[in-house]
């Protein structure tokens, strides 16, 4: 489906700039996200070693609160690297011949800064603190000059990225209610940019809100770097892109390999093999200079917990996802369709893959290939959207399971042991749905507590079983007491629904 359609939209846009093809992508990038599940010093290292040998030579780094701020340490949480760990990572990339571009939001997605009292002029909301009001020019300059200096003396790249993605609380508050949107977000970060070009940088952004306030567009400086990010979708999702293609401005475009709708337990593996097999010679068709791979581990939306006046008493990130770990296979399938021409086949890639990474046979490969291919359930009120049950969906997972469990892995099996956990903790998740549905419906009532409950139990208890597998298979990948929180958001309302029946179970 996806391929059908977007090779459709290739074809729509071809025209546009076919004069402009390239053989290949000057930056071919990596984005590792530091906002909610961050990686150990080790596995970077590692991990930069691995994309490097593969075509890769940058990395862009977004650490948010795990910078280690200086004058700004306010901002800086339990989970910060050291000053000395950022330079250790900055050196050993370079010695791999890859560039650590940092992003540092100073727009939208500033909940991290804007929750505390010192940033809180700075909000273009009272209560919704994700954005920085536009109008804020003068304050906004002086303390993002400062975070920008501190965070360019550990990156010595030329480029710097400032986000300024999904500014959706643009012309909100009563000041900026009177501006056109366009006009607030070009001289916002038009001023942003010119601290940068002060200190030699090359500013990037993501392009989306220019896209869709591009009247104004004009006015940004010429060496911005916009980065035109598609993860599955139509080419003119955020606005027409000959707006941007006319402004002269360097290109880079951007896929995801984790991304709205995954969660910690269900992956949607075919919508990011897709991603890479359209957009990719997409961008390479109209003249992209640079291609980035963006791994999101949360959706970047925050819930809150307040106390009078909207004072934030703590910040939750709004879903998570399975750690990076598990999706070396789609590393492998971005690295492989940056080296090449050629668009990439999924089902070919995967077969060939499962051969050569694994070892598997070609009866295996095939298993390997369906795993990939299962439909990603998305859950309403106790069914699928398209109307399939629960309890199908489970019998669907638990055929692949059999067969999955029947292979061997003869290389790298560790690795594939991520694809096992990640298929049982899919089952685990539908099957407390399955039981959550049961407590939702119309029939239940209060002399049935003690049987769900029951089936509730052996849930839990498989899952706890799970969430030990899962720290101790991701040990060495993100540091101390992640792994334990990501159980926990996951168990949540497994633990909630348990205490509610045992009381009801006592009631009755």
């Amino acid at each position: 489906m996806y391929k059908v359609f977007f090779s459709f939209t290739l074809v729509l846009f071809s025209f546009v700039f076919a004069s402009a093809k390239s053989a290949g992508f000057k930056i071919r990038a990596f984005y590792i996200d530091c906002r909610v599940q961050v990686m150990t010093v080790s596995a970077i290292k590692e991990f930069a070693l691995d994309l490097s040998k593969k075509g890769i030579n940058a990395l862009l780094i977004e650490y948010e609160a795990t910078f280690p701020f200086e004058k700004h340490s306010t901002l800086t949480n339990s989970l910060a690297y050291s000053r000395s760990d950022i330079k250790e990572i900055v050196k050993y990339c370079a010695s791999l011949g890859m560039d650590v571009i940092p992003l540092q939001n100073c727009f939208g997605h500033c909940e991290y800064i804007l929750r505390h009292d010192r940033y809180a002029s700075l909000r273009e909301d009272s209560k919704e603190v994700s954005q920085v009001c536009p109008l804020k020019i003068d304050e906004a300059k002086k303390i993002f000059r400062e975070i920008f200096e501190d965070v360019a003396s550990l990156h010595p790249s030329k480029y710097f990225h400032i986000g300024a993605d999904e500014t959706y609380l643009l012309g909100n508050c009563k000041n900026c209610s009177k501006k056109d949107k366009s006009r607030l977000f070009v001289d916002y970060v038009k001023a942003m940019c010119q601290i940068l070009e002060d200190m030699g940088k090359t500013p990037i952004i993501w392009a989306d809100i220019i896209l869709k306030y591009n009247g104004a567009a004009g006015e940004l400086p010429k060496n911005l770097v916009f980065v035109d990010w598609n993860y599955g979708w139509s080419p003119d999702k955020f606005g027409n892109l000959e707006h941007l293609f006319k402004l002269d401005n360097k290109i880079w475009g951007a896929s995801a390999l984790r991304s709205s709708p995954d969660n910690i337990c269900i992956t949607d593996w075919m919508k990011h093999f897709e991603n890479i097999s359209v957009f990719l010679p997409f961008a390479r068709a109209h003249g992209y200079e640079g291609i980035i791979d963006t791994s999101w581990s949360t959706s970047g939306i925050y819930g809150f917990h307040y106390d009078a006046g909207y004072e934030i008493l703590e910040m939750y990130p709004i879903r998570q996802v399975y750690p990076m770990s598990g999706f070396q296979i789609l590393i492998d399938a971005f690295c492989k369709a940056v080296s090449e021409k050629k668009a990439l086949d999924p089902q070919e890639f995967i077969l060939s893959y499962a051969g050569e990474r694994y070892g598997l046979s070609p009866d295996e490969s095939r298993i390997f290939l369906e795993y990939f291919r299962m439909p990603q359930p998305r859950l309403h009120r106790g069914k699928s959207v398209d109307g399939t049950s629960i309890d199908k969906l489970i019998s669907d997972a638990l055929m692949v399971k059999k067969d999955l469990d029947a292979i061997s892995a003869k290389k790298h099996a560790k690795e594939f042991e991520h694809y096992r956990l990640m298929l049982d903790l899919r089952i685990n998740y539908l099957e407390f749905k399955s039981v959550e549905a049961a407590y939702n419906s119309e029939g239940y009532e209060m002399s049935k507590a003690a049987k769900l409950n029951g089936r509730l139990r052996g849930i839990i208890e498989r899952s706890n079983e799970l969430g030990a597998r899962f720290i101790e298979i991701n040990k060495a990948y993100l540091k101390p007491g992640q792994l334990e929180k990501i159980n926990s958001y996951r168990t949540k309302k497994m633990e909630s629904l348990h205490a509610d029946l045992l009381r009801q179970e006592n009631i009755n």
